[in-house]
């Protein structure tokens, strides 16, 4: 597995520690926010079409930002990723989906909404979320956004597991996409080409 593949994957994972840290300080208890029922699967592979759809969506849309998103994108993540076979991209989305999910709504906005509010919570981790996505202004909203929409469907379904789907399909697609249209073709971008992880 490559150097750069095995750093991610631990920082990821290591979100996950973290997250289970301070569950312990602070007294939360996210690994009872599990539901394994077949309906919840279901609930969680139906969220995530939004996300995708919103991801090719930003393809058709001409702006500077999103030049400069792409850019980024071909200049800084795609080659973190070169010589990534799709298990390997799979397991960094899920460790994305997992660490990042136990941390940002399992510890952040449940510890949140139980001390201050529901509302307070949600957005907290949400601008908590964009903010760690800081790769350039354009991906902290967009990441703030994805956020915000981890976080409603949180607070609806109160299930980790629904919102850990969703952001690992999502992650695991937009990588697949991406990354294999760079690792096969030239590295221009094609017109329709925007997928942004989060």
């Amino acid at each position: 597995m490559p150097r750069k593949i095995s750093y991610i994957l631990a920082f990821e994972l290591g979100l996950g520690v973290l997250a289970l840290a301070l569950a312990l300080i602070f007294d939360l208890q996210p690994w009872l926010r599990f539901d394994f029922a077949h309906a919840q699967w279901l609930i969680g592979v139906v969220a995530t079409l939004p996300m995708v759809l919103g991801l090719f969506a930003l393809g058709l849309v001409r702006a500077r930002w999103i030049d400069e998103l792409q850019q980024f994108m071909r200049e800084v993540v795609v080659p973190m990723f070169a010589g990534a076979r799709w298990w390997m991209l799979m397991l960094v989305a899920l460790a994305a989906g997992i660490g990042e999910e136990l941390l940002f709504r399992g510890v952040i906005q449940d510890g949140l909404s139980d001390r201050v509010g529901p509302g307070f919570g949600l957005l907290a981790a949400a601008l908590l979320f964009g903010l760690v996505h800081a790769m350039s202004r354009a991906y902290v909203l967009l990441a703030t956004l994805a956020g915000l929409y981890l976080g409603l469907l949180y607070l609806w379904t109160e299930n980790l597991l629904v919102v850990i789907l969703v952001h690992f399909l999502y992650d695991w697609i937009a990588l697949q996409v991406y990354v294999g249209r760079h690792r096969n073709g030239p590295s221009q971008p094609a017109a329709d080409e925007e997928q942004i992880t989060l």
